[in-house]
C-alpha cells in the first residue's frame, strides 16, 4: 500500500515544478499519508477504506502547485518582504538616532528639547514596527485537509521568522539607546557596555521561545 500511496502522490504532483522545494513538499505529504493510513488500519479500517480516506484528506494540491509555479505569486511575496524590511530598517534608524538628539540639543543648552525629540523618534519607530506587524499578511486555514495544514504550517513558520526579525530590530536599537543614555547620564562608560551583554541574552531567550 505504501507504493500505491507513493504513486498517487506522484500523480498529484506530476505538474509541479521539478525543484527541491516541490520534492520536499511531496515527500512530506507522502509521509503524512502513510502515517494516517497506518493509524486508520490500527483503528480497524480496511485497506481500501483507509486508502480512500487518506486520499480525500489531501485537499487541493492544484492550488498549492499553482502557488509554487506562479512567478507573480513569488514576486508578490518578495515585494511584501522588501516592504517589511524597509519598515524595520527605518524604525531601527530612528531608534539609533533618538539619543543623538539629546546629545545635539545638550550642546545648544536645550536638554528638554532633546529629550522630547528623542521620545518622538522612539514613538515614530515603535509605530512603524506595530504597523508593519499589523499589515503583515496572516494565513487562515480554509479546511482540515493536509494541504491546508501544510500551508498553515508554512505561514506559521514565516510569521515566526518575521517576529524574530522584528524583535531583534527592537532589542538592539533599544540597547544602544539605553547604553548612551546611561553612559552620558552617569559617566560610567567603563561598565555600561554590559548593556550589550544583557541585550544578547534577551535576544537569545526570545529566539528560543519563538522556535
Amino acid at each position: 500500500m505504501e507504493e500505491k500511496l507513493r504513486k498517487y502522490v506522484e500523480e498529484l504532483f506530476a505538474a509541479a515544478p521539478k525543484n527541491k522545494k516541490s520534492l520536499d513538499i511531496r515527500e512530506e505529504i507522502l509521509l503524512n499519508l502513510n502515517e494516517k493510513y497506518q493509524d486508520l488500519r490500527q483503528k480497524g479500517a480496511s485497506e481500501e477504506e483507509a486508502y480512500e480516506i487518506v486520499k480525500r484528506s489531501v485537499g487541493d494540491v492544484d492550488q498549492l502547485i499553482r502557488e509554487m509555479s506562479d512567478p507573480l505569486s513569488q514576486e508578490q511575496m518578495t515585494e511584501t518582504r522588501k516592504k517589511s524590511a524597509k519598515f524595520i530598517a527605518i524604525a531601527v534608524a530612528l531608534y539609533i538616532l533618538s539619543p543623538v538628539m539629546v546629545i545635539i540639543m545638550a550642546i545648544f543648552n536645550q536638554p528638554v528639547v532633546g529629550v522630547v525629540a528623542m521620545f518622538a523618534l522612539i514613538a515614530a519607530a515603535t509605530s512603524l514596527l506595530v504597523y508593519n506587524n499589523i499589515v503583515h499578511p496572516k494565513y487562515h486555514k480554509m479546511d482540515d485537509t493536509m494541504v491546508e495544514e501544510f500551508r498553515e504550517w508554512k505561514a506559521s513558520n514565516a510569521e515566526k521568522a518575521h517576529k524574530r526579525d522584528m524583535y531583534a530590530s527592537i532589542i538592539w536599537p533599544v540597547a544602544v539607546l539605553v547604553y548612551f543614555l546611561v553612559s552620558f547620564t552617569t559617566g560610567a562608560w567603563y561598565i555600561t557596555w554590559l548593556v550589550f551583554i544583557i541585550a544578547a541574552i534577551v535576544h537569545r531567550i526570545v529566539r528560543i521561545n519563538m522556535d
